[in-house]
């Protein structure tokens, strides 16, 4: 296809990762004002806003089962072509999303979104990472990070004027056009990556994996409202250790598996996985939390909501531009274990702001949390994409948002099951305390990843069938000689 075609000019790494990271912006425009508008949404449609938390919970259930399989077919047959396609579709799917008569068509409609724009998130990360050096890798990072935290925070800020004087349909048909923008930027500047002719994709290791991560996440969300004793939440269970099982069987048997197992006990990538997690589930909740909880507490509308909750997008922001240079003056290690310190202590501010009635305290709060999870996820995300190596970026970058989705949809599903329509102040500062307890199992995790000061580039030996060991095998070779530095 012509439209996939490769551009014949070649363009600055500079360029490239302004264009993919108009993308990232797009895709994430939404997310904040989204959980503000909620009640709004759920009025218009005719629904309860427990049903509407689908269309925030729904399209992370949707990027945690496919992203890792979209990273895949990225490494296989090219980031740049994964990017186009996912987001052509995406970019058709936000319009159809912006005409939805019911909640059940919203929540279904940007499933299918989130189905298709998971590949855009592994695929820009690793188009930008293979433009740049090794040495670089954290600050390419870091500003991933920002702009995907300052896209929700221009969301609000048009968004929320934007809700409250038209309708929250409009949000969807800016985000459609973003997207097209992005898909045009895209087809004039990305670069191919190498294609994988001597792999296959594991077809039926992304099946068993699916439905295994989905039989844990819809049970682990509709058990609140369902029960647990629901066919569907505990045939849900049931189902999920089957799959999963399966899945692990198959991949060990398999040629050209979907995700090599072994590297999982390396602890350069077991770890990053682990600690996003922990960190992601109770940062997304607080999110969704806080915005149930200035509406029910302190009665303000979306406008007031989304302005209130707008220095946590942009803390992050910020934090995740900066992380870099405070990797290379304070290391790594201590980075991510004050950032998610700072994550577990805001979302305390946040509820104790709720008990008092102090909106200083929120807006403390929000943006403490916002600012300790952007400095904590770029040494995080680099961590990893330096243990998998440049030719299993696309599927290590996904399997970390695929675990980063999974503790979020666990996080807001559980989370905000321990609330309802009439809480009171003490009982969202009971839920924001457990969320910072979640947090940090995260510090424990982030504290034992080895941050390397200094890595220069290596060609991993061609080992095709398991590109993922052959790359660990030599770092940890490289570690027992004494070639890296660790802090």
């Amino acid at each position: 296809m012509r439209f996939l075609d490769p551009p014949t000019r070649q363009f600055s790494p500079r360029v490239i990762q302004a264009v993919a990271l108009i993308g990232v912006a797009s895709s994430s425009f939404t997310i904040t004002v989204l959980s503000a508008a909620l009640p709004d949404i759920a009025d218009d449609l005719g629904s309860t806003t427990s049903t509407v938390t689908w269309v925030i919970a729904g399209p992370l259930l949707a990027f945690a089962v496919f992203t890792p399989m979209a990273g895949k077919l990225g490494d296989l047959h090219g980031h740049r072509r994964m990017y186009l396609l996912g987001f052509t579709a995406a970019a058709v799917m936000s319009f159809a999303t912006a005409a939805a008569p019911n909640a059940a068509w919203l929540i279904g409609a940007r499933i299918v979104a989130q189905a298709f724009s998971s590949s855009t998130g592994p695929s820009a990360l690793a188009l930008m990472m293979k433009a740049f050096p090794d040495h670089q890798r954290t600050s390419v990072a870091g500003t991933w990070s920002a702009v995907l935290a300052a896209s929700p925070a221009v969301g609000v800020v048009v968004g929320g004027p934007l809700i409250d004087a038209t309708s929250w349909r409009a949000l969807f048909i800016i985000q459609g056009i973003g997207m097209a923008i992005a898909v045009l930027a895209a087809w004039r500047v990305l670069p191919e990556t190498e294609r994988r002719h001597d792999l296959s994709f594991d077809v039926f290791g992304g099946f068993f994996l699916a439905i295994g991560i989905a039989a844990i996440l819809i049970p682990l969300n509709r058990a609140p409202s369902l029960g647990w004793d629901h066919p569907v939440v505990f045939g849900g269970l049931l189902m999920a250790p089957l799959f999963l099982t399966s899945f692990v069987r198959w991949e060990r048997r398999v040629a050209h598996p979907l995700i090599e197992l072994s590297v999982l006990r390396e602890r350069n990538v077991a770890l990053p996985l682990v600690s996003q997690l922990f960190l992601n589930g109770p940062y997304m909740a607080g999110l969704v939390l806080t915005s149930l909880m200035l509406g029910a507490v302190f009665d303000y509308n979306t406008t007031a909501i989304s302005l209130l909750i707008l220095p946590r997008p942009l803390m992050f922001a910020a934090g995740a531009w900066l992380a870099g240079s405070l990797v290379d003056r304070f290391g790594g290690r201590t980075i991510v274990a004050t950032g998610c310190s700072a994550v577990a202590l805001g979302l305390t501010l946040v509820g104790l702001g709720a008990v008092n009635q102090w909106v200083g305290f929120v807006i403390a709060g929000v943006a403490l949390a916002g600012t300790g999870s952007g400095i904590a996820r770029p040494p995080i995300i680099a961590a990893l994409t330096d243990a998998v190596g440049d030719r299993d970026l696309g599927v290590g970058t996904g399997m970390l948002n695929m675990t980063g989705q999974i503790g979020a949809a666990a996080g807001i599903s559980l989370l905000s099951a321990l609330v309802t329509e009439g809480s009171s102040p003490q009982r969202f500062l009971m839920v924001f305390v457990i969320a910072a307890g979640i947090a940090v199992v995260a510090i424990a995790t982030a504290g034992t990843i080895r941050f390397s000061a200094t890595l220069p580039r290596t060609v991993p030996p061609p080992m095709p069938t398991a590109p993922y060991s052959a790359t660990v095998n030599l770092r940890r070779d490289r570690t027992r000689s004494g070639a890296d530095q660790l802090q």
